[in-house]
């Protein structure tokens, strides 16, 4: 018991000292990969910066306490936390990487898509992106990506916008995918996204169900025998054939004299 309480007084005089400590988050990366129905995963990154080692030391030591608990980062340090609808969030993971970029990283997904289908056709569907869905964003009647925030949206592969974003982002490419950016301090009234995805074309002619029907029906059966019967008639009669192309030749070529 005496050791368990010792524990949770280090962790708050930890938690005391990293609050202390000169360190912040410099970039806060929010990164949505969107599928091609629309389901999303979400990984937020916090870029540290670290005013000496010691702090640094000391949020790593702070790191392993915690864990991979949100509730406990969140109490820790209230920007530790999902922005994207935090209610829905329903599988999630934390953790502190340190390298040349230190960073807090959150992954996670939601219960439900951010994304609403529109209209379908035999060619595409399309999709709107839900704005209830970003109000942590929401202030004062203006949807605000905060300063040091880069907010990114990537579509499905061949996902294609069908109208202007709002607001204004930087729309770029990687690979296949359209990306969509915005980097704050940016605001708008509204917040818009609409893109369509192109539907895989089907074969004019299914190969599998063109097999079951040649050798599994009586119909097929009797063209395949009918094929066959043909080519063995061009076969047997290919002499006949033959010598008849060439009289056709003989008798259609001139042959000039000198």
């Amino acid at each position: 018991m005496k050791l368990k309480l010792f524990s949770l007084f280090l962790l708050i005089c930890m938690i005391s000292m990293v609050s202390a400590a000169e360190y912040n988050v410099w970039l806060h990366s929010i990164d949505i990969d969107v599928d091609s129905i629309g389901e999303t995963e979400i990984v937020e990154k916090y870029h540290l910066f670290f005013a000496s080692d010691d702090a640094k030391f000391i949020f790593r030591q702070t790191s392993i306490e915690l864990g991979s608990d949100l509730s406990q980062w969140n109490t820790f340090d209230a920007r530790f936390t999902p922005t994207i609808s935090p209610e829905k969030v329903v599988s999630g993971a934390i953790s502190y990487s340190e390298g040349e970029d230190n960073y807090l990283e959150i992954k996670y997904k939601l219960s439900e898509s951010m994304m609403s289908k529109g209209k379908e056709n035999s060619f595409s569907e399309e999709y709107n992106i839900k704005a209830t869905y970003f109000n942590q964003l929401y202030q004062s009647g203006l949807w605000v990506i905060p300063d040091n925030t880069r907010l990114t949206i990537n579509l499905p592969p061949g996902g294609e916008l069908v109208e202007d974003v709002s607001p204004q982002a930087t729309i770029g490419q990687n690979n296949t995918r359209k990306t969509i950016t915005w980097n704050g301090h940016t605001s708008g009234n509204k917040l818009t996204l609409k893109y369509v995805v192109w539907k895989k074309i089907n074969p004019l002619i299914d190969l599998n169900e063109l097999s079951n029907f040649l050798f599994r029906t009586n119909e097929g059966l009797m063209i395949i025998g009918a094929i066959i019967i043909a080519i063995g008639a061009i076969f047997w009669k290919r002499s006949y054939f033959a010598s008849k192309i060439e009289a056709f030749v003989e008798d259609n070529t001139l042959f000039e004299e000198d």
